[in-house]
C-alpha cells in the first residue's frame, strides 16, 4: 500500500493552496492530490476580498497570474430601486468614488484553479487525476483510502486526510459532521451573460450626472443590485463575460418555485430598470444556468487527529461580502501550519482544540452579526448602506489594516473569530437587528424604499483613515434611521396601525421584484 504524508481530497482552491504551501514549506512531505474532475468548471467564488487577495498575492506568490489573466476588483457598489427609478442615473447608489487602494480581484474560477492545481504539482504534489476516492477509514494518524482512477481501485494510506472537496462534503458527510443552516433558508440562481453593456460607458453619456459621481471604475467593482429579500450580484470576468446571480431568502421570494426558473430569473433581471439597462442586448449562456436550492451549511468539527476540513468542505454560509475564499484561505492557513508542527513532532491536542473552537465561533458569530435576517433591510438603501459601511469599516479596522500594517502578513484568525471580537459581534447584532426592525415598520407605514431614489452614498477602500469616516457615515446613517423610525412608530400610534410582523410580509412573486 502506498503511503503518503498527507493526501488532498480536491484540487480546486482550497486543496491545491493547501499543497503548494505544503510543499514549500516543509519539501519533505510527500503530498497526494486526488481531483476527480479532468477540467475544472466555472463556479460561484468569482471575487476575492481583501483578505483573501492577499493570500492569494503575498502567500500563493499569485501575482502573475492574477494580473495576466485576472480582473482587479473596485470594492463594493449597491444599487436600489423604486417606483421613481428608471435606470442607473437616477437609481440610489452606495460604493466606492476612488479606486480601491488594496489589493482584490474578480474571478475566473476554473482558470484560477487549474493554475493554482498545476503550481501545487510544480512545487511536487503528486497528482490523480481525474480520480475519485470511493471509501475511507479513519486512525489516529493513520488513514485508509480507496481511490478509483480510470477503472482501476488502489489502496492508499496517509498520516493526514484532508477535505477539499467543497459542497460535495466527502469526509464531513462520511461522519456525519455536516449540518444544514435552515434558520437562513437562502437559494441562487446564476449563470454567465455575453454583451453585458459597460456601465462606464453608459456613465459617460451622462457626463454632468452619473458620470460626475465616480472616479474609479463602476463595472470593475462587485456590483449588487438589492431589494426586499433578495440581493443580485453583477460580476465581471477576464474573458469578457459577465457572471449575474440572484441570491434571495426563501421566506421572501419565492422564486425557487417557480416551475421554469431559467424563465422566473430572466424575469426577475428584467423587471429592475438599472439592471435590465446593462443587460438590453445581451445573451445568457443557458448551458450555464445553476440552481442551488439551499446554500448555508456548517460541520460541527473542523479537524481531528490526522483529518481535517478545508474551504467550502467544512461550511459555507452567504455569498454577500465574498467571504468563501476569506474561509478558504484561513482554514488552509491554519490547517497547513498545524501540519507543519507535527512533521515537527510538536505536541498538538491544544492547537487542534483551539482550531475547531476558533472557527466554529467565527461560523456561529459571523452569521448572528451579519447574515440572520438581513434579508428583511436590504432593499432599503439608507439601512443596508449603514450595514455594508459598519461592516466593511470593521474588517478593515480589524483585519486589514493590522495584517499590512503591523503583522504585514497574512494570519490564519477568521473573521470574528478570537474572543475579545466580541465587543464587534455585540454591536453588529444590535444594529443588524435594529436595522431589520426598522425596515419592518417601514413597510407596515407604507413607507418602504422612499430612500431608493437620487441619493449618492460614497465609500473609500483604503489603510488610512477612509475605513473610520466609513464607520462615521454608517454611524450617521443608523441614527437617522432611528430618529425616523420614531416618527413612524409616533404616527402609527395615533393612527392605531396594527403592528408589522414577519408572518405580515408577503413573499415576492417569481419574476416580480420589488421596486
Amino acid at each position: 500500500m502506498d503511503r503518503y504524508d498527507v493526501i488532498i481530497l480536491g484540487g480546486a482552491f482550497s486543496g491545491a493552496s493547501a499543497g503548494i504551501l505544503l510543499r514549500r514549506e516543509q519539501p519533505q512531505l510527500r503530498v497526494l492530490i486526488v481531483e476527480k474532475a479532468e477540467a475544472f468548471d466555472e463556479k460561484v467564488g468569482e471575487a476575492t476580498t481583501e483578505m483573501s487577495a492577499m493570500f492569494l498575492t503575498r502567500r500563493l506568490a499569485m501575482w502573475h497570474h492574477l494580473e495576466a489573466e485576472q480582473l482587479p476588483k473596485e470594492g463594493l457598489r449597491y444599487w436600489f430601486t423604486n417606483e421613481h427609478v428608471t435606470g442607473h442615473t437616477n437609481a440610489t447608489e452606495a460604493g466606492g468614488v476612488l479606486r480601491s487602494a488594496v489589493p482584490s480581484f474578480q474571478l475566473r474560477r476554473d482558470a484560477l484553479d487549474e493554475y493554482l492545481l498545476a503550481t501545487a504539482v510544480s512545487e511536487g504534489a503528486e497528482l490523480l487525476r481525474p480520480a475519485k476516492a470511493r471509501d475511507v477509514q479513519l486512525g489516529d494518524f493513520d488513514n485508509k483510502l480507496t481511490i478509483e482512477v480510470g477503472g482501476e481501485v488502489r489502496e492508499v494510506s496517509c498520516r493526514w486526510l484532508l477535505d477539499a472537496t467543497g459542497r460535495v462534503n466527502f469526509l464531513g458527510r462520511r461522519l456525519g459532521i455536516i449540518e444544514r443552516n435552515d434558520e437562513h433558508p437562502i437559494a441562487a440562481l446564476w449563470c454567465r451573460w455575453k454583451n453585458v453593456r459597460h456601465i462606464d460607458d453608459i456613465a459617460a453619456r451622462d457626463p454632468n450626472g452619473l458620470g460626475a459621481r465616480n472616479v474609479g471604475s463602476r463595472r470593475l467593482g462587485t456590483n449588487h443590485y438589492m431589494g426586499f429579500g433578495y440581493w443580485i450580484w453583477v460580476i465581471p470576468l477576464g474573458n469578457g463575460e459577465t457572471s449575474i446571480g440572484i441570491v434571495f431568502d426563501k421566506r421572501l421570494v419565492d422564486l425557487h418555485e417557480s416551475r421554469h426558473r431559467l424563465d422566473g430569473y430572466l424575469a426577475f433581471l428584467r423587471a429592475i430598470p438599472s439592471l435590465a439597462e446593462i443587460i438590453d442586448g445581451a445573451t445568457p449562456r443557458v448551458e450555464d444556468f445553476r440552481f442551488y436550492a439551499h446554500l448555508p451549511y456548517v460541520t460541527k468539527q473542523y479537524m481531528g487527529n490526522g483529518w481535517a476540513l478545508l474551504g467550502d468542505a467544512a461550511a459555507f454560509l452567504d455569498p454577500y461580502y465574498s467571504p468563501g475564499l476569506d474561509h478558504a484561505a484561513f482554514s488552509v492557513e491554519a490547517t497547513t501550519s498545524i501540519i507543519a508542527a507535527d512533521a515537527k513532532g510538536e505536541p498538538l491536542a491544544e492547537r487542534i482544540a483551539e482550531h475547531n473552537e476558533t472557527f466554529l465561533r467565527s461560523y456561529r458569530r459571523f452569521f448572528r452579526a451579519v447574515y440572520r435576517d438581513k434579508y428583511y433591510y436590504m432593499g432599503e438603501a439608507d439601512l443596508l448602506a449603514a450595514s455594508f459601511l459598519l461592516d466593511t469599516a470593521q474588517y478593515y479596522i480589524f483585519i486589514v489594516i493590522p495584517a499590512y500594517r503591523f503583522m504585514k502578513k497574512f494570519f490564519w484568525m477568521p473573521v470574528l473569530g478570537p474572543k475579545p471580537a466580541g465587543v464587534s459581534y455585540a454591536l453588529m447584532s444590535i444594529y443588524n437587528r435594529r436595522l431589520k426592525s426598522i425596515a419592518l415598520a417601514r413597510q407596515a407605514a407604507g413607507t418602504a424604499r422612499a430612500r431608493n431614489h437620487g441619493r449618492r452614498i460614497p465609500a473609500y477602500f483604503d489603510l488610512d483613515i477612509a475605513p473610520f469616516r466609513m464607520a462615521a457615515r454608517g454611524l450617521r446613517l443608523w441614527l437617522f434611521a432611528e430618529i425616523d423610525n420614531v416618527r413612524l412608530q409616533f404616527r402609527r400610534l395615533l393612527r392605531r396601525t396594527p403592528r408589522a410582523t414577519e408572518r405580515d410580509e408577503p413573499a415576492v412573486a417569481a419574476g416580480e421584484p420589488q421596486r
